[in-house]
This record gives C-alpha cells, structure tokens and sequence, in this order.
C-alpha cells in the first residue's frame, strides 16, 4: 500500500474519512432531527476541508479534472446547505438539499475508487494488467447505486407529501 502523502494530503484523508462515516450515517438515519442537524453541519465542514485541501493537492504539478471536481463538490454542498438552512425554494427545498448531498457523497466515493485504485498495490497491478476498463466498470457500479438512490429517496418525498395533502383535505359529506 502507497500512503506516502505530503501533510496536507494528510489531512485531506483524515477529512475524506470523517465525511464518509458522517455521510453514510447520515443517509442511513433519520432526517431532520436536531442529531441530523449537528452532523450535517460536521459532514458541510468535513466536505469543506477535504475538497479545499485537494485544491492544494498537485501531484502533477497542474491543475486537472480533480481540482475541478473539488470545485462543483463545493458548489453541491453550498446549495444543498444553502437550502435546508433557509428553505428555499420553498416548495422543493428538500429535494435540493437531499439532491446535493447525495450528489457530494457520490463524489467522495468516486474519489475514494481512484484512490483505492492508486493506493493498493494489487488493485493497481489490475488497472495496469487491464487498463482503465476496470475503474470505468467499478465507477459504473458506483454511479448506478446513487442514481438509485437519488431517484428513490426523491420519489419517496414526493410520495410522501401527496400522501399528507390527501389527508389534510377536508372529506365532505356525502350527499344525500
């Protein structure tokens, strides 16, 4: 295994850790809780630090498609914050904040298949035996269970708000 990271490399992993626990806890738990709510705000940080420092990351000394990448995660979890602290757009604020979070935790572990792929000598040696079809098949993967769960959990809140006004609407007598 190849750890041999520069201090700030290190960091940014310590980040990348802390945001993969806190982001699967918090997809896996309860929303809108207050606990919701601190580790939220705990992932925004760990997500924060992570993509800056990796804009501070130029191990080929240029600036290429991860640094980007950094850029539009930053941009997700500014809007998905942006919308659940103010709840705006009033109406489907929900779906953005879920929507960029999803989308941000993607991003992490779509950087987490390169690094896996990097950093183990074995895994590496496979990419080097049969190119990069492997990553591309394993980034596939990656890619169909979020989209999975971005549709569901978008259409379960859709479901579930049709559900409430159905039973908030006034049932009239019938008539005789």
């Amino acid at each position: 295994m190849n750890l041999n990271l520069v201090p700030l490399g290190w960091i940014h992993s310590l980040a990348c850790l802390l945001a993969l626990a806190l982001g699967a806890f918090l997809l896996a738990t309860r929303k809108g809780t207050q606990r919701h709510r601190r580790l939220g705000q705990a992932y925004l940080i760990s997500q924060g630090v992570l993509n800056l420092t990796a804009l501070g990351i130029y191990q080929l000394h240029v600036f290429f498609f991860p640094h980007w990448l950094a850029m539009i995660t930053l941009g997700l979890i500014a809007v998905g914050w942006l919308a659940a602290r103010f709840h705006q757009p009033p109406v489907v604020w929900k779906h953005v904040h879920l929507s960029c979070m999803i989308l941000s935790y993607y991003m992490l572990i779509g950087g987490g298949v390169n690094e896996v792929y990097l950093r183990i000598d074995a895994l590496r040696a496979l990419v080097n035996h049969d190119g990069l079809r492997i990553i591309s098949q394993t980034h596939s993967v990656v890619m169909l269970i979020f989209l999975i769960l971005l549709v569901g959990w978008n259409l379960s809140e859709i479901i579930r708000a049709i559900v409430r006004r159905t039973r908030r609407r006034p049932t009239t007598p019938a008539a005789a």
